[in-house]
């Protein structure tokens, strides 16, 4: 018998204040967060509010280098700011719709996510730049 993968948000191991220790952790905790998300507004458009709990609690919540993040990336502007902000939109291209508010929630997690990454592996959107 073969187990079935989990979809809930596995801790990282983690360095530097809490921002992951590889590129592959980095990578890891956001697909993972992504699933969640994907998750929660598929459940939210058939109106299945148990699995929209069951999304929203999968959420990396307990991530100390987001936590620590968050404060970090709402107080940023700038270029540093304008970076991630990018890197999700590039991949949520969809604002929050009125769900609940738990949906906005969730984008400004995974925003503060994606503010660490940048700071632990800084983002470069030049493709041209050597």
């Amino acid at each position: 018998s073969s187990a079935q993968p989990s979809c809930a948000h596995q801790p990282t191991q983690s360095l530097d204040r809490g921002r992951p220790s590889s590129m592959a952790q980095a990578v890891e905790g956001l697909v993972s967060d992504l699933k969640m998300l994907a998750a929660y507004e598929t459940a939210a458009d058939w109106r299945e509010q148990k699995a929209m709990d069951g999304a929203f609690a999968a959420i990396s919540w307990d991530d100390a280098a987001v936590k620590a993040a968050l404060p970090e990336y709402l107080a940023a502007t700038g270029a540093e700011r304008a970076k991630v902000d990018y890197a999700f939109n590039a991949m949520v291209p969809r604002p929050p719709q009125h769900i609940d508010g738990r949906q906005a929630a969730m984008h400004t997690w995974i925003k503060a996510r994606l503010f660490s990454y940048n700071q632990a592996f800084p983002f470069e959107f030049n493709p041209y730049k050597k």
